[in-house]
């Protein structure tokens, strides 16, 4: 008996189709999850960029706190010596055209949200021994570098006007004051011009105060008054006007013989145009000695007078913490945020071009795979 034998072949393709589906399924779903990935990291740099420009950098344009920096001026000058004074040697009591230098020493010693307790502390010194410390404390707004609010515990110098230099970018047809310590005044820091100084671009800037003196410090340094006997042995310094006219007027006046000063600043400054910090400046300073006769001042002999200028270390200091300044300036407030926002852009795009060019080829396998099923 014959048998015949029957043989079902099931087509082994059907396992092959299900597995190609899903393999381009999963691919399909991986794509569209970088993708979402991509554009999530994209719009994260994005929105990163936008807060470093317009939040992280504006707070940080002000006066940081690490302020530490030591100028030197240096010329000639001409210093009363109170000890000749005092000894009755009045052919040495004043030292005319002698070098003098100035160390002045800015630093920040406090900060207080936009408030800075600042330090302004200026040593006059001449190879005589001389040295003449005068000190100065204020609060500063960070921003304006004008005069701040309260800082509470910290005694300062009441003042308006700037003292330690110009805001960030100062602005050229903008009009600042400045505050003369000399005679606790404010006045004009007017424009000059432009130019450069060590490399730097920087706005040039003068000021003038003249007014009774009103610095403790300098005050101290200096007699009160003079007995009548010490005035009479001056008389000979003096032009001969002024002989002929005090001579006269002495038997009338008091004795000790009172005086008052009267203080004249003359200040150039070059600010840099980016930070507005000094880059280069000059210092010309005269204190008056004067007495009072028949209710006139009657100027006498300037017993402290600067004439000085920045030194060129002092100037190439300055310049070169001012360029190492703004390019950190440059990095964080321009680079910073343009390179971080293009990579974002780069991120989105590759996204979308992943999902635009991948989703249909993936789909239309899917679609057929599924037709041959």
């Amino acid at each position: 008996m014959t048998q015949s034998l029957h043989y079902v072949i099931q087509p082994a393709s059907s396992g092959c189709i299900g597995t190609k589906k899903s393999i381009a399924e999963e691919a399909l779903v991986a794509l569209r999850r970088s993708s979402k990935i991509l554009i999530i990291l994209g719009v994260g740099f994005l929105i990163l960029a936008a807060v470093i420009r317009f939040l992280v950098v504006p707070a940080m344009a002000k006066l940081p706190g690490s302020v530490d920096v030591t100028a030197r001026y240096e010329g000639t000058g001409t210093l009363l010596n109170a000890a000749a004074l005092q000894a009755g040697d009045f052919g040495n009591v004043i030292a005319s055209d002698v070098p003098v230098s100035v160390d002045r020493h800015i630093y920040v010693s406090e900060t207080a949200g936009d408030n800075a307790v600042a330090h302004d502390d200026i040593t006059v010194s001449s190879p005589g021994g001389v040295s003449l410390p005068s000190n100065h404390t204020y609060v500063l707004d960070r921003r304006t570098m004008d005069a701040g609010g309260t800082v509470s515990g910290t005694e300062v110098e009441q003042h308006a006007g700037l003292t330690i230099g110009l805001p960030l970018y100062p602005d050229a047809a903008e009009e600042f004051s400045l505050y003369d310590s000399a005679t606790k005044t404010t006045v004009p820091l007017t424009y000059v011009d432009s130019g450069t100084v060590s490399g730097r671009d920087v706005l040039n800037y003068v000021a003038q105060a003249q007014g009774s003196l009103q610095d403790p410090a300098i005050l101290a340094a200096l007699p009160p008054a003079l007995p009548k006997s010490q005035l009479a042995g001056l008389a000979p310094l003096l032009p001969a006007d002024l002989q002929a006219k005090l001579g006269p007027a002495l038997a009338m006046l008091p004795d000790p013989v009172p005086f008052n000063y009267t203080a004249v600043s003359k200040v150039s400054l070059s600010a840099d145009q980016t930070l507005g910090t000094p880059i280069d400046g000059a210092l010309n300073q005269q204190v008056i000695a004067n007495v009072e006769v028949d209710g006139q001042n009657v100027s006498l002999i300037p017993v402290l007078a600067l004439d000085t200028k920045l030194t060129e270390q002092s100037v190439a200091d300055a310049a070169s913490a001012a360029a190492s300044q703004s390019r950190m300036l440059f990095l964080l407030s321009v680079v910073t945020p343009i390179v971080l926002a293009a990579l974002g852009v780069v991120l989105i795009a590759v996204a979308l071009m992943r999902r635009r060019a991948s989703t249909p080829a993936s789909a239309q396998e899917i679609r057929t795979e599924e037709s041959r099923v």
